[in-house]
């Protein structure tokens, strides 16, 4: 297992909205405090953020119908990680978090400034993925290296691999504690503000398209035509 620690990214008051699910050209045309609301979360939150990521690599011995059996008696069952993952030679789980002092920072503000609350809450969003994007860049790169491809990341809570299954599963082949992640009885993720996802690593792996995966792809407001 690696624990990445040490991220270097920045961040914009458009990612803090995109965090929020606000669209930046309409929150700049027409409600200018909820742009002022972001570029304050950036200066309240940013430097508190502790962005740290586990990655575990397990090697697949075999595919079978809706499961993945992995080395050590290990297995991912599901029929959506099973397709998602066909032609995986090996599996990497990892979990991302941002630790829990923003979460923390926002639930105070919503008492006194919801809408500043919400525009650190939209930080933490963006945090956090911007922590995955660049866990998933290392695993991508590491594969080339040995002429290897990878798949996109999957994460538990699609209706086919839900979160209380699928945390599980994730939780039992590597040791999210070290990250500082703990993991509720119902599968929720401690620091709120974590990401848990599986990727493929094969000679030929497919870029499936992750909103065809998602229960809300007719409805979903940024899904790209």
């Amino acid at each position: 297992m690696e624990l990445l620690e040490g991220f270097d990214f920045t961040l914009c008051a458009d990612d803090v909205l995109r965090g929020e699910g606000a669209d930046p050209e309409i929150v700049r045309a027409k409600k200018p405090a909820l742009l002022k609301a972001a570029s304050a979360a950036l200066r309240e939150g940013f430097t508190i953020l502790r962005p740290a990521a586990l990655i575990h690599k397990v090697k697949v011995v075999e595919h079978r119908h809706e499961r993945i059996l992995l080395k050590d008696g290990k297995e991912l069952i599901s029929p959506l990680v099973a397709r998602h993952l066909a032609g995986a030679e090996q599996v990497t789980l990892a979990v991302c978090t941002i630790g829990a002092g923003l979460e923390e920072l926002s639930a105070t503000w919503m008492k006194k400034n919801p809408l500043l609350g919400l525009a650190l809450d939209g930080l933490g969003n963006a945090a956090v993925e911007k922590t995955a994007q660049q866990v998933c860049g290392r695993i991508g790169e590491q594969a080339q290296v040995k002429g290897l491809t990878t798949s996109a990341p999957l994460s538990p809570g699609e209706p086919e691999w839900p979160v209380e299954v699928g945390q599980p599963q994730i939780f039992a082949l590597l040791d999210p504690s070290r990250a500082g992640i703990t993991l509720t009885s119902g599968g929720m993720m401690v620091p709120k503000k974590s990401i848990s996802f599986v990727v493929g690593i094969g000679p030929e792996m497919a870029q499936t398209d992750l909103c065809e995966l998602c229960s809300l792809r007719e409805r979903c407001r940024y899904r790209h035509a």
